[in-house]
């Protein structure tokens, strides 16, 4: 009887997972493996229902007590993977897709599994090679073909991308991640237009989509041709590892030397040009949140940390640009010192409100160090004393410490953003 009890809530769990009911699936795996602690199944079906609500630590732990009732089940071995990769731990996927591959070759879920490992790792090429070997084994694996799909877009075969997605559709036109990877490579391609109706779509089959909620609210902010111009930059160094990404900003820098080398007085041009890049590449996503906030539907996609990311970092450049342009021509130093603090504060405060790793505390800090400092120098200019030898130093160690912010910002084990 008891082992009836189980199977039967197993059951009704399992169900009302495929209708994407998770906390209520949850209580009905939670009820069967109260009667069957040690039932692999369950554990493994609990620990998906923990990891589509954003709860994958709590996911990883419940999957290990099922491998380790049952280590030599290969697909547990590529749920813990997929896990991993949740958890921003690609190297600790790899090794758990490669475990589930050696306990059976022929794993098509193990293969998609080294495959999401690799897109995080922004191994494009790995990616899609892995992909292809999941659905030589399973043609109708969903995840593999998304995989697919999401490879040769980063790697800029956006018709292979564009024939890829054209395929999934006609074989379920009713796939969410489908259409949210259909609206990623029409973004890419340029068709706004597109890309926003497949991410509506995405949401009205599946409403709690997060990807399909954050591919929304990038086509929304595409509306402006400022944007737009960021979001190429941003296709564009996604083609590339961490590394080589390093590199062109780099060879960016390296090359405004030569131009201000080469040309002289005129360098500054180019210097003046790259200055300008720097700054927008930074802050373009939270001038973008600003922007949303005042469409009066769009604003609804924004979450809380986005809308205050948009008013923090987005006015400081909408209010600090206007004042250090007015102190040009007036006399008066205090619009160039509050003007400076608003723009340079946006920095580190543009990786800080939606970023989820420890690094939102560093660059934090280093904004609210830069805002500090701004105040006590607006003081100093109110009262009219000169700054001393402190409040000087103090000031040059926020500026770099700003500078430092545009180089650390591309290290991703601390600015992964939502």
């Amino acid at each position: 009887m008891s082992d009836e009890t189980a199977s039967s809530n197993e059951r009704r769990g399992s169900i009302l997972f495929e209708q994407g009911r998770y906390p209520d699936a949850e209580g009905y795996f939670r009820r069967a493996l109260a009667q069957d602690p040690n039932d692999p199944e369950a554990l493994a079906k609990l620990a998906l229902c923990e990891l589509n609500q954003q709860r994958a630590s709590a996911a990883l732990e419940t999957l290990r007590r099922a491998i380790g009732l049952t280590p030599e089940v290969a697909h547990l071995h590529a749920l813990e993977a997929f896990i991993q990769v949740e958890l921003g731990k690609p190297a600790e996927a790899l090794k758990s897709a490669q475990a589930a591959l050696e306990l059976d070759p022929e794993s098509d879920d193990a293969f998609a599994a080294q495959a999401a490992a690799y897109i995080h790792r922004h191994e494009w090429a790995k990616a899609e090679a892995s992909a292809r070997s999941a659905l030589e084994l399973n043609p109708e694996n969903a995840v593999a073909a998304n995989q697919l799909a999401h490879a040769l877009r980063l790697q800029n075969r956006l018709h292979e991308s564009r024939d890829q997605i054209s395929y999934m559709l006609a074989q379920d036109p009713e796939d969410a991640d489908t259409h949210v990877a259909a609206g990623w490579t029409a973004l890419q391609r340029g068709e706004r237009q597109a890309a926003e109706e497949h991410f509506l779509e995405a949401l009205r089959l599946e409403p709690g989509h997060e990807a399909a909620r954050a591919g929304l609210k990038e086509a929304f902010r595409a509306k402006s041709p400022f944007y737009r111009a960021y979001l190429n930059y941003c296709f564009f160094m996604q083609r590339f590892t961490e590394g080589r990404q390093w590199l062109v900003i780099i060879g960016l820098l390296v090359i405004v030397r030569v131009a201000r080398a080469v040309l002289g007085p005129y360098g500054w041009i180019a210097t003046g040009a790259y200055l300008l890049f720097v700054l927008w590449v930074h802050v373009a996503r939270p001038v973008g949140n600003l922007q949303l906030l005042f469409d009066r539907v769009a604003r609804h996609a924004l979450d809380r940390r986005e809308a205050i990311e948009g008013w923090v970092c987005g006015g400081g450049i909408v209010l600090g640009v206007p004042l250090i342009v007015m102190s040009i021509f007036t006399d008066f130093n205090l619009p160039l010192i509050l003007g400076a603090t608003c723009v340079l504060a946006a920095f580190p405060f543009a990786y800080t409100f939606t970023n989820v790793t420890w690094g939102r505390w560093l660059f934090g800090a280093i904004g609210g160090f830069v805002v500090t400092v701004g105040v006590a120098d607006a003081i100093a200019e109110i009262i009219g004393e000169k700054p001393g030898e402190i409040l000087g130093g103090l000031t040059a160690l926020a500026i770099l410490s700003v500078i430092v912010c545009t180089w650390i910002c591309n290290i991703r084990a601390i600015n992964i953003r939502r």
